[in-house]
């Protein structure tokens, strides 16, 4: 526990900074009302639009889902989203997969975009830091799956929007938690409101030793965050986020390995050093500020614009070198919108831009021992892509919505190699990727509180700068973008009279130029592209609240449950010799059925109890190793008291993996020497309690 931080949270809450107004703590247990799909409103392509009219598949995990679980990890709130996988390799080590698209995602994030408060998360080159965010900060999360490219741009897999709690929160919190594994944390999250203007203090530090041997995690994140209202037309927010992230990679484990002890870390052998030899490990520094404007001309015409700039520091030491990153980028995004009523019709017209760079320092050097050793390459890597979209929304007459999209983008990789000591000698190369249109086209038919919707997108995704330039030092500037086109068929809606929510869709996805991970002899992750796959899916969402604010003993009972059918598969990828034509696609499970209980009691106790079943996913190309199917058992309960109107109190606690279930969560695909596994805790318990206070 770091004093520094210690001592700046009793600071901030003794003298009083901020002036808490009076607290809701109801608002903070499970919930207490039904959340009708017709009654929620999403940002989802760009505007702020009720979900039912809304063409095409999202998810949303909300502020109440992610305290259902461990809160040290968003990770079980998110797989409750039917197509999306998030995996935990280790603690502190994310990947998430949106229909399948972890393929070419060896570690962090790929072919997702990521925003964050409306900034742009993730970097120009195409990677995303996940891990860097902590659950504090994100009080809601909206998925869009699939190729959102006609206002998002690359990406074929999806994109993510997370929210902060709003500024105008009531609620004051401070709680400290403890779990197996030496996992400990403390978070507060403090705020005042005002006429004008709102702020916001959030902190959390969490560590843990880890599951396996070599995978201790120590994190800090600070977010500062004000609203301002400077006029009846203008809305102004700031957000600055600063995080201190480090955690170690006990590596991947062959069969032998994973059967005999799967919380050993990857051995060394004659050609390569161990993880805790080489002190496999990520420290990354990270600091964000973001500016958003909201304008209001008139009723009709408004703009929404943001300007961010971060800095970053990135060390990692693995099993053949030795990586030291300095990373400085900005951008922003703009964009305008017009309503148009025109007779019968209403209509509105959204036009903008997103730019951003970045300029990365990187350089390479032996590992021996765990320290740098002798320098290998010294690169200088400069990114931008640039995308510039208009989408028109057409409420048609009988309940019709129609909505038309389009984007243009760019993008540019440039590499100054000053030192390559193997050819001693200095170059620069540069990959200038093709401008690509991306349309989409989305209809919805509403018949009261349910909708049909249908739409036909596409998107493209380029190899991230990672995939074109890997730790080895090989520059690959064959790398050509991922194409498809989706076309997508959905039913949503309330029925039952308002005690059901479902949401269902089919879709089929064609990718042409299917980048795929391969391993070199020495363990490098490289990349090329293959021909082409065939995804085929089915997703369903159902909520049903079978007790909603009674006054009996059970106040509120909702059960949850989603499904997963993914029929993914290379249409035409032959290797060398090999043709993998017809094998299932590597790394996605074709069943995935989460299901989960809610309940909530008028004393305050509260239980949630889920059960996710995951099916065996292919680990290699070949399709000739499988990870077996798991079944996990998650459960939390806890009590929560209100004292008066001033103060309030939680108690919680809880057991993952409740039956002791073998498993592991992010394997390593194709990987060289068999080593596929990383193995995931066993049965493991946490704790804690907040303290809930006003004025």
């Amino acid at each position: 526990m770091k004093v520094t931080y210690i001592f700046l949270l009793v600071l901030f809450t003794a003298c009083g900074y901020f002036h808490p107004v009076k607290a809701q703590f109801e608002t903070d247990s499970l919930p207490s009302d039904t959340k009708l799909l017709d009654e929620i409103t999403i940002v989802g392509f760009d505007d702020n639009q009720e979900l039912l009219k809304t063409p095409g598949a999202v998810g949303l995990v909300d502020r109440e889902m992610i305290k259902a679980y461990d809160e040290t990890s968003v990770v079980p709130a998110m797989n409750t989203i039917p197509g999306v996988r998030m995996e935990q390799r280790s603690p502190g080590s994310y990947r998430i997969a949106i229909r399948g698209s972890t393929l070419r995602a060896p570690f962090g994030v790929r072919n997702v975009k990521v925003y964050w408060n409306d900034i742009p998360f993730t970097e120009p080159s195409g990677s995303t830091d996940f891990n860097l965010l902590d659950v504090i900060n994100m009080g809601q999360i909206e998925v869009i799956k699939g190729p959102a490219g006609s206002i998002y741009g690359a990406g074929t897999g999806g994109v993510v929007n997370i929210y902060s709690e709003p500024e105008q929160e009531s609620l004051n919190r401070v709680g400290v938690s403890l779990g197996s594994y030496g996992m400990r944390r403390l978070e507060t999250s403090l705020h005042t409101t005002h006429e004008q203007h709102t702020l916001s203090f959030k902190y959390a530090h969490q560590e843990a030793e880890g599951y396996r041997e070599h995978s201790a995690l120590d994190r800090d994140v600070l977010q500062l965050s004000g609203g301002f209202s400077f006029s009846s037309k203008s809305t102004v927010k700031a957000h600055l986020l600063y995080s201190d992230l480090f955690y170690e990679i006990p590596g991947g484990l062959n069969e032998e390995q994973y059967e005999a002890d799967p919380r050993q870390a990857r051995p060394g052998n004659a050609f390569a050093q161990g993880s805790v030899e080489s002190n496999a490990s990520i420290r990354q520094k990270y600091l964000l500020f973001g500016l958003s404007q909201d304008y209001r001309w008139h009723d009709n015409f408004s703009n929404q614009t943001v300007l961010y700039g971060d800095l970053s520091f990135f060390e990692n030491p693995f099993l053949f070198d030795y990586k030291r990153d300095s990373q400085t980028g900005g951008g922003g995004r703009t964009r305008f919108q017009y309503d148009i009523p025109i007779g019968s019709v209403a209509a509105s017209l959204v036009a903008g831009a997103e730019y951003q760079t970045a300029l990365n320092v990187s350089r390479n050097f032996g590992n021996q021992g765990g320290q740098p050793d002798t320098l290998n390459f010294d690169d200088e890597l400069r990114s931008w892509q640039a995308l510039f979209f208009v989408k028109a929304n057409l409420d048609l007459p009988d309940q019709f919505f129609l909505t038309l999209g389009l984007s243009h983008n760019q993008l540019n990789y440039d590499i100054y190699r000053l030192v390559d000591v193997a050819l001693d000698s200095a170059y620069r190369v540069e990959k200038n990727f093709d401008p690509v249109w991306t349309p989409r086209l989305g209809l919805v038919k509403q018949f009261d509180h349910m909708a049909l919707h249908a739409s036909i997108s596409y998107g493209f995704s380029p190899p991230a700068i990672e995939d074109v330039r890997t730790n080895e030092g090989s520059i690959n500037l064959d790398l050509k973008p991922e194409k498809g086109i989706n076309y997508e068929l959905g039913f949503r809606g309330n029925t039952f009279r308002n005690r059901l929510n479902f949401d269902l869709t089919a879709f089929y996805f064609k990718l042409d130029e299917t980048i795929v991970q391969r391993q070199s002899d020495r363990g490098t992750v490289l990349f090329v592209n293959t021909g082409n796959t065939d995804q085929r899916g089915f997703e369903t969402a159902l909520t049903w609240f079978a007790i909603t604010a009674s006054p009996n003993f059970i106040t509120d009972l909702e059960f949850r449950s989603s499904y997963t059918l993914h029929d993914f598969i290379f249409k035409n990828y032959e290797k060398e010799e090999e043709d993998f034509s017809g094998n299932a696609l590597t790394g996605v499970a074709p069943h995935i059925w989460v299901t989960s209980a809610l309940l909530h009691t008028q004393p305050g106790i509260y239980l949630n109890l889920t059960y996710n079943f995951t099916d065996e996913i292919p680990l290699n190309d070949a399709n000739s190793v499988y990870a077996d199917a798991y079944h996990l058992v998650m459960a939390k309960a806890g009590y929560q008291k209100s004292f008066n109107e001033q103060l309030g109190m939680e108690i919680f606690a809880g057991v993952d993996n409740l039956f002791d279930e073998k498993y592991s969560l992010g394997n390593d695909l194709n990987a060289i020497g068999n080593r596929y596994f990383q193995p995931a805790p066993g049965r493991n318990y946490y704790g804690g309690v907040k303290l809930l206070f006003g004025s």
